[in-house]
């Protein structure tokens, strides 16, 4: 991943602006990398966002019934004004088997790494001098700066698996119970004493949004099975051009997958679309652009219209996807692998559809293959 390079004083101001950067929450302030930004720039900046929607994917359909695996996915916002989250839970019936959890924010391009296309067209809406970068993979990089401005003894990685230890074998009911406890601490307590190991003082945050993924998240059924046991990761990828990234979730069963979901993020007009979390407040203050980052799953109406206004698509985003995931149930690696092959070897005049039916779209085998690249890191 291609990094870009900033100068001693746009690096120095932009750390002294950059926010989420301690186990304490964020002040609030604005995100803006210009030191030299005038309060009423600050004040033009928020309320250009203030109009914006927000577009998490929530839903209010059934989840399956007990004896089939599925995962639910929501945007939140669990800590701060100046990131949000993707958290993907892996269930059966009411009980947590599993949670994927990572959390996306502009930073330093001199020290962070991008997510995929933040050297291509999609880096080009993000606030100057900046880069999209997620937390997880960024570790080291976002630890070292939570020790640096706040003063954190422990790894953001090892807080947020702390949490996730904590939820999984859970309903969501347990888990209120424990931010109940969590929110009546005392300011000598540390949330570490109801969840072991976690010392983020959001951990109550982190722990909500978990509870309210798996009341409300976008559901993608899996396999019938009774096994609790499931490998899992979340990947980022690039499945479709340069102007988005996905984030691919994905449970394995022995070494079948067993559930699996699949969402992009684009930059897109906000008079259409609905912004990711915290896209109506410091999160989305400075994209370029005038644009809104989106989910195209959350957004699928707008996308989907979009896909048939510009490219003549006659299936919905959604349709497509579920279609590419459905496909891709019960499936090993090798067999997917096949699929792709096929895919890639098909004629001009033939449609992926032949292949993965009801699927139309060009790249079929891009989608797929980051499945494929997600279940690889499960094992």
């Amino acid at each position: 991943m291609k990094k870009i390079v900033l100068t001693t004083a746009a690096l120095l101001t932009l750390l002294a602006v950059t926010g989420c950067a301690s186990d304490s929450k964020d002040t609030g302030s604005s995100s803006s990398t210009e030191a030299s930004s005038t309060a009423a720039a600050e004040s033009s900046s928020n309320a250009a966002t203030a109009d914006i929607t927000i577009a998490d994917g929530s839903t209010k359909d059934s989840a399956p019934a007990e004896g089939t695996v599925y995962m639910r996915q929501l945007l939140t916002a669990p800590h701060g004004t100046k990131s949000f989250a993707v958290v993907n839970v892996t269930m059966n019936g009411d009980k947590i088997l599993g949670v994927q959890f990572d959390e996306f924010q502009y930073v330093s391009p001199d020290d962070f790494t991008g997510v995929p296309n933040a050297d291509g067209a999609f880096g080009e809406n993000f606030p100057t001098d900046t880069v999209l970068a997620s937390k997880r993979e960024n570790d080291k990089a976002y630890s070292a700066m939570m020790a640096d401005k706040g003063g954190a003894t422990q790894n953001w990685s090892d807080s947020m698996d702390a949490i996730i230890d904590f939820a999984v074998g859970k309903t969501a009911g347990e888990l209120e119970a424990a931010v109940a406890d969590l929110d009546a601490l005392g300011e000598d307590d540390s949330p570490a004493d109801i969840v072991t190991g976690a010392t983020f003082s959001d951990t109550s945050g982190y722990l909500q949004a978990i509870i309210d993924t798996a009341n409300t998240g976008m559901i993608s059924e899996g396999v019938k099975t009774t096994t609790e046991d499931f490998k899992e990761a979340q990947l980022l990828g690039a499945p479709h051009g340069d102007k988005s990234f996905s984030v691919t979730t994905v449970a394995l069963d022995g070494d079948k997958l067993a559930t699996v979901t699949v969402d992009e993020f684009q930059y897109v007009d906000p008079a259409d679309f609905g912004g990711v979390p915290n896209s109506d407040t410091d999160f989305g203050a400075d994209v370029q652009g005038g644009l809104v980052l989106s989910s195209k799953q959350a957004n699928n109406e707008a996308y989907s219209a979009m896909m048939a206004d510009k490219g003549g698509a006659t299936n919905a985003y959604s349709d497509n996807m579920a279609a590419i995931t459905e496909f891709a149930l019960g499936k090993t690696v090798k067999e997917l692998e096949d699929t792709v092959k096929e895919l890639d070897g098909l004629g001009e005049d033939d449609s992926p559809t032949d292949v993965v039916t009801g699927a139309t779209f060009s790249d079929t085998s891009g989608y797929l293959q980051v499945i494929i690249d997600a279940m690889n890191a499960a094992k």
